[in-house]
C-alpha cells in the first residue's frame, strides 16, 4: 500500500483522537478488513467530538472507504441539528443507523436495495423501536441517495479524464505487456481479488470502460506480485516498481489510486 507523507500524518491524527473517543483504532485493519473498516469511521462519524467527525470525513475520502455512510450521515445530522427540539431523535437516530449502516454498505443506490438493509436492521432491534427506527430510515433515505448520486457522479469525472488511456498506457507501459495481460494466466486466489473488486466497482455504478481500465491495472500488480507475495510489504514494492513506468503525473495518480482500491480486496482474500 502506498500512501502519501500526508495521507500518513492524517492517519495518526485520526488514530489518536479515535482513542479517546472510541478506543484503540488498527490502522493495519482499517486497509484489510472492510467490515472493520465500516465499523469504525461509522463509529467515529457518529461521535460527539466534531474533529473527529472532521478527521473521519478526510479519512474516508484520501483511502475512498465508506464515502456514501460518512458523507450521509454528516449531511443528515447536520440538517437535524439545525432543527430545534431534535436532540433526543438525534441520538436515537444514532445508535440506528449504526445498526443500519453495516447493512448499507456496498449496496445499489436504489430504493429496493435500501428497503432490504432496512428489513434486516429490524431483525436486529426490539419490537418496541421498529416504529422510530423506519421512521429513521424514511428520514436518512434521500441523504443516502444523495450521496451514492455524488460519490457515483465523482468516480465517473474522475475516470472520464482517462478515455483513451489504454492507447496513452500502452506507449507507457510497453505495448506489449498492456495488451497481453487480458490474456495472463491468473489463479484462483488471484482471480478472486479480482471479481471482488470488480464486483465493489460494479455496484459504485463505475462506467464499464473505466471497469476494464482498473481490471488491467490490477491485473498488472498480481502479476508482479509473483515475484515476492510476502505480505503488504511485498504489495508495497509492487506498486512502487510499477508507478515508476508512467512518466506522466496524472496517469502515475490514476494508478496509485486504482492501487489502493485493490488492496483492500487482495488483503482480504490474502487473509482467507
Amino acid at each position: 500500500m502506498v500512501l502519501s507523507n500526508e495521507t500518513l500524518v492524517l492517519l495518526s491524527k485520526f488514530s489518536l483522537k479515535a482513542k479517546k473517543h472510541i478506543g484503540l483504532v488498527k490502522l493495519e485493519k482499517l486497509f484489510t478488513n472492510r467490515q472493520y473498516a465500516n465499523k469504525v469511521l461509522i463509529k467515529a462519524g457518529l461521535s460527539e467530538d466534531k474533529e473527529l467527525i472532521a478527521l473521519t470525513k478526510m479519512v474516508s475520502e484520501q483511502l475512498g472507504l465508506n464515502r456514501v455512510e460518512v458523507g450521509a450521515i454528516e449531511a443528515y445530522f447536520n440538517t437535524l441539528s439545525a432543527m430545534p427540539g431534535r436532540q433526543d431523535h438525534i441520538r436515537s437516530s444514532k445508535s440506528y443507523l449504526t445498526i443500519l449502516s453495516n447493512y448499507l454498505y456496498g449496496i445499489r443506490a436504489n430504493g429496493a436495495s435500501y428497503r432490504e438493509a432496512v428489513e434486516a436492521m429490524i431483525l436486529h432491534v426490539d419490537t418496541d423501536k421498529h416504529a422510530l427506527c423506519v421512521k429513521t430510515a424514511r428520514e436518512f433515505y434521500p441523504f443516502w441517495m444523495n450521496q451514492a448520486n455524488l460519490v457515483l457522479n465523482s468516480n465517473n469525472q474522475a475516470a472520464s479524464a482517462f478515455d483513451g488511456l489504454e492507447v496513452e498506457t500502452a506507449s507507457k507501459l510497453s505495448m506489449d505487456m498492456w495488451d497481453a495481460i487480458d490474456s495472463e494466466f491468473f489463479s484462483h486466489l488471484e482471480i478472486q481479488s479480482l471479481n471482488l473488486y470488480m464486483e465493489s466497482l460494479n455496484e459504485a455504478g463505475v462506467l464499464l470502460r473505466h471497469i476494464n481500465t482498473r481490471r488491467k491495472f490490477a491485473k498488472i500488480i498480481l502479476k508482479e506480485l509473483r515475484n515476492d507475495n510476502s505480505g503488504k510489504l511485498s504489495y508495497r514494492k509492487a506498486v512502487n516498481k510499477t508507478q515508476y513506468l508512467f512518466s506522466r503525473h496524472d496517469l502515475k495518480e490514476f494508478f496509485l489510486s486504482v492501487s489502493r482500491e485493490f488492496y483492500n480486496f487482495w488483503a482480504e482474500v490474502g487473509e482467507e
